[in-house]
């Protein structure tokens, strides 16, 4: 694929950055991590100006874009360390457009869009495993059991569960705010809210089946993919600027041979992980991804990620670590999403299992 972007994604690109750098200040992040909250006003912000609606059909109320557009948008989030549930919402939105279905789910998709509802993916349990769901509704729909590790689980107005029906897993819609939700907030190394979720005999209904599971699965982990490569973009560019102006022995640090290997070296691991990410989000809108294409992008941009930032941290020298440098945000957040939807090497493996499948090398 092409990775220059044309006129209209440019302008989303440029419009989003200016419009965070102005209306979202780092203090103001940074008391939210205190509080362990979300920015709801943001979130407001986000749903007025309509971007929300970028990669969903007009159909239903959306702009008609195309996943690389929202990749745009999730890797300018990023970029800002900002609090907000973009990546979670998107993914819930588009599994739930996929699966079609009832009234009442493209309904919900209208929601998301103007703001009204927040839902967000409930996937993991305690085996901490992607393909080992055990969770299932009763005959009458209702959930008893745990999900973990439920990023923006505070903030949602829907839960998006995956659960299992007639051996088969499934996306089961719970309203969050039912008492039978009980949440218990978790510390994650991020600073973003996530919390352990218990579902006490809580009403659920079907909305997604197992392909619908699987694309939500794909989404997110494409965009959290894109998350982490807009933590290292952001870490080189502040690297990169930082050497230009940190002077020692009466020049530039970044006129220094190894300085300048090592911004080469992050250089050439966030253009890699770009490429991968966004081929990645460009298959996945033309319906030709696979789980391991997407698996080996997020691998490789949960390997960059920590490269790349400590890099970073090593060239700030001392001052890069304490918290009044900015550059924190990006190691916390960046070190948060290598591990969110897929390890380095839980991605590897599911990338292991295509290994032998042949392979159309002309197509």
């Amino acid at each position: 694929m092409d990775l220059d972007l044309d006129s209209t994604q440019t302008l989303l690109r440029d419009t989003v950055r200016e419009y965070l750098e102005a209306e979202v200040p780092f203090d103001r992040i940074r008391a939210l991590e205190r509080e362990q909250g979300w920015d709801a006003v943001l979130w407001k912000g986000v749903c007025d100006q309509g971007w929300l609606g970028l990669p969903f059909s007009e159909e239903v109320g959306g702009s008609g874009g195309t996943l690389v557009d929202a990749g745009i948008l999730v890797e300018e989030f990023a970029r800002r360390a900002a609090l907000v549930p973009l990546m979670e919402v998107l993914a819930c939105g588009l599994a739930l457009q996929q699966a079609g279905g009832a009234e009442d789910t493209r309904r919900l998709v209208a929601a998301l869009l103007d703001g009204s509802a927040v839902p967000v993916p409930a996937f993991l349990e305690s085996e901490d495993r992607f393909d080992e769901i055990a969770l299932a509704p009763d005959p009458q729909g209702r959930l008893r059991g745990e999900k973990h590790f439920v990023d923006y689980a505070p903030a949602a107005t829907h839960h998006l569960v995956a659960a299992r029906s007639d051996s088969q897993p499934g996306l089961h819609l719970v309203d969050a705010r039912d008492p039978a939700v009980v949440l218990r907030s978790l510390h994650a190394i991020g600073r973003t809210p996530s919390a352990l979720v218990r579902y006490e005999d809580v009403a659920s209904q079907r909305v997604g089946d197992a392909r619908a599971t699987e694309r939500l699965l794909l989404v997110a982990r494409a965009l959290a993919a894109v998350q982490c490569l807009g933590c290292a973009q952001q870490a080189l560019d502040m690297t990169v600027r930082y050497a230009s102006l940190r002077e020692q022995f009466g020049r530039p640090i970044g006129s220094f041979q190894a300085v300048r290997h090592h911004c080469a070296n992050m250089a050439s691991r966030v253009a890699s992980t770009r490429f991968l990410a966004f081929e990645a989000l460009h298959a996945l809108e033309r319906g030709t991804a696979t789980p391991a294409q997407v698996a080996l992008a997020k691998a490789s941009a949960s390997r960059t990620v920590p490269e790349v930032t400590l890099l970073a941290h090593q060239i700030h020298g001392g001052n890069g670590v304490i918290e009044e440098n900015d550059l924190y945000f990006f190691t916390l957040r960046g070190k948060d999403r290598s591990l969110a939807w897929g390890t380095v090497e839980e991605c590897l493996e599911v990338a292991a299992r295509s290994v032998e499948d042949p392979r159309e090398w002309l197509c």
